[in-house]
C-alpha cells in the first residue's frame, strides 16, 4: 500500500518522518511499527481502520521512507510531533515491539494525551534480566548474536534467516516474503542501529513508573513469538494498574500479520471499550 507519490513528510528536529494519514472518525489511531519492519506492516489495519477512524502510521528514524537521523533525537518527541502537528485529539496508540516501547515511554512523559495503548510484544525502558526467571532471554541472545554476526560477515540472507526463526516463525507465503523484504530494506537500522544509536537516553525509565501509568493498556503476544515475550507481557500486566495481557495462538512477533483476524478482534474490542 505504501506509495512514494502519496507519502507525506513531517519535519522534526534533526530530520523528517514519513507518514500516512487517512480516514475520519474518533478516536484517532496511531500505528507504530516494530524494529524489524516499517509502516508497511500495518497495510491491512491502515486500510480497514480508515473506514471508521482517522488513522496515522509513520516510519521511525531510518526505517522505511524516513531518512536516518542527522543528529541526536528523541523517539518520544517524534511521536509527540506526530500527534501535535497532525492535531490528533486523545489518540489510541497501537505499538508493536519497539513501537510499544516508544508508546510506553510517551505515556510516562505525557500522561493524559493517549486514550489507550494496545501493544504487541512490547519491550520497555529499564527492563532488566533480574525481573524475569533465569534463562528467559537465552534464545533471544543466541539468535540475535548469530544474526548480527552473519550480517557483519556480509551474509545478509543468512542474517534474515535468523530473524525469521526468532521473530517470524508463523510467517508464510507472501507475508513471509514481505517480512524478508522489510528486513532487507531496514537492515542498517536492524543490525547497525544507524539512527537508534543516536537516540537520547530516556529518563525516567518506564520500568520505574509502571505502577503510575493511569491508562487502559492491552498487551498481545503470540505463542510462537520469541519465548521471552510472554514473560514481558505478563510482567507489564502485573505492574500496570489498568493492564491485561492475552496470549494469541498461532501468532509470532508480527502478530497482526500472522493472525490478522485475532488481532482485528482484539483491536476492535479495545476501541469499542474506549468509546463507552
Amino acid at each position: 500500500m505504501t506509495n512514494a507519490s502519496t507519502t507525506k513528510f513531517l519535519d522534526v528536529p534533526a530530520g523528517k518522518i514519513a507518514y500516512d494519514d487517512h480516514g475520519k472518525g474518533q478516536p484517532p489511531v496511531v500505528l507504530i511499527h516494530e524494529a524489524i519492519a516499517d509502516r508497511r506492516m500495518w497495510d491491512r489495519e491502515f486500510s480497514r481502520l480508515s473506514k471508521t477512524h482517522r488513522v496515522v502510521r509513520y516510519d521511525m528514524r531510518g526505517f522505511g521512507e524516513s531518512p536516518p537521523t542527522t543528529g541526536p533525537f528523541s523517539a518520544i518527541d517524534d511521536l509527540s510531533s506526530v500527534i501535535l502537528q497532525l492535531g490528533l485529539e486523545r489518540p489510541v496508540i497501537v505499538g508493536a515491539s519497539m513501537g510499544g516501547r516508544v508508546a510506553l515511554d510517551f505515556q510516562v512523559a505525557h500522561p493524559g494525551v493517549a486514550r489507550g495503548l494496545l501493544l504487541v510484544a512490547p519491550g520497555f525502558t529499564g527492563m532488566d534480566f533480574p525481573m524475569f526467571p533465569p534463562g528467559v532471554f537465552d534464545v533471544d541472545e543466541k539468535a540475535s548474536r548469530a544474526a548480527s554476526d552473519a550480517f557483519k560477515a556480509g551474509k545478509v540472507e543468512e542474517a534474515i534467516d535468523h530473524l525469521v526463526g526468532l521473530w517470524g516463525a508463523a510467517q508464510k507465503g507472501k507475508d513471509l516474503e514481505r517480512f524478508r523484504e522489510m528486513a532487507r530494506k531496514n537492515a542498517n537500522e536492524i543490525f547497525l542501529e544507524t539512527s537508534s544509536q543516536q537516540e537520547r537516553p530516556v529518563e525516567p525509565k518506564a520500568a520505574t513508573r509502571l505502577s503510575t501509568l493511569d491508562v487502559p493498556l492491552r498487551v498481545l503476544v503470540g505463542d510462537r513469538d520469541n519465548p521471552a515475550m510472554p514473560h514481558v507481557a505478563r510482567y507489564l500486566a502485573e505492574h500496570v494498574p489498568r493492564a491485561r495481557w492475552t496470549l494469541v495462538p498461532g501468532a509470532d512477533h508480527m502478530l497482526n500479520v500472522s493472525q490478522p483476524g485475532a488481532f482485528a478482534k482484539e483491536l476492535d474490542d479495545f476501541l469499542a471499550e474506549l468509546s463507552k
